[in-house]
């Protein structure tokens, strides 16, 4: 199976949407209290919309393509070191990052390595914009997404996000 990462443009919005959806419907069959399902009605014009508008160059919007059909997306952005960087104690706060906000792949093609094409796609461009570190979010929980960026894509943890709902 040929994998094909390209950037995201506009008439990929109703694959997107569905993989969203896919990726949604996953989570909250897991974690009912942390997700939820996300408003359908115009999800695909939605990213239509987005992807209409020019990018910038601190974002990369990519999606992998197989047999013509986009299976997977990513979307990362650059930092930039803020003008306190230096008085910071963490060893990459003077320094340009890059943040990995968003993967999803369509359930359809799950384990495929579109997910993997697409990180590294994403750690080379943040290589050539002079990023010197690369962060990803995911949900502590997940049986899939931690075995993956861990085992899979060797990053390590560094730090957690604690929650506590105020009902």
């Amino acid at each position: 199976m040929a994998v094909e990462v390209r950037a995201a443009r506009p008439g990929d919005g109703a694959a997107l949407a569905r993989i969203w959806l896919d990726n949604a419907r996953y989570y909250v069959g897991l974690f009912p209290d942390d997700f939820r399902m996300p408003e359908t009605a115009a999800l695909d014009e939605w990213f239509e919309k987005h992807l209409a508008q020019p990018q910038r160059e601190t974002e990369v919007h990519l999606v992998a393509v197989v047999d013509g059909t986009v299976g997977a997306f990513a979307y990362a952005r650059l930092t930039e070191p803020n003008e306190d960087a230096s008085r910071q104690m963490l060893a990459d706060s003077p320094q340009r990052r890059a943040h990995v906000e968003a993967l999803g792949t369509a359930d359809s093609l799950q384990r495929q390595g579109l997910a993997t094409a697409l990180v590294e796609a994403i750690e080379e461009w943040a290589r050539s914009k002079g990023a010197r570190s690369i962060t990803a979010t995911t949900y502590q929980e997940s049986p899939v997404s931690i075995p993956f960026w861990e085992k899979r894509m060797a990053y390590r943890p560094v730090g957690v996000t604690l929650k506590k709902r105020l009902e």
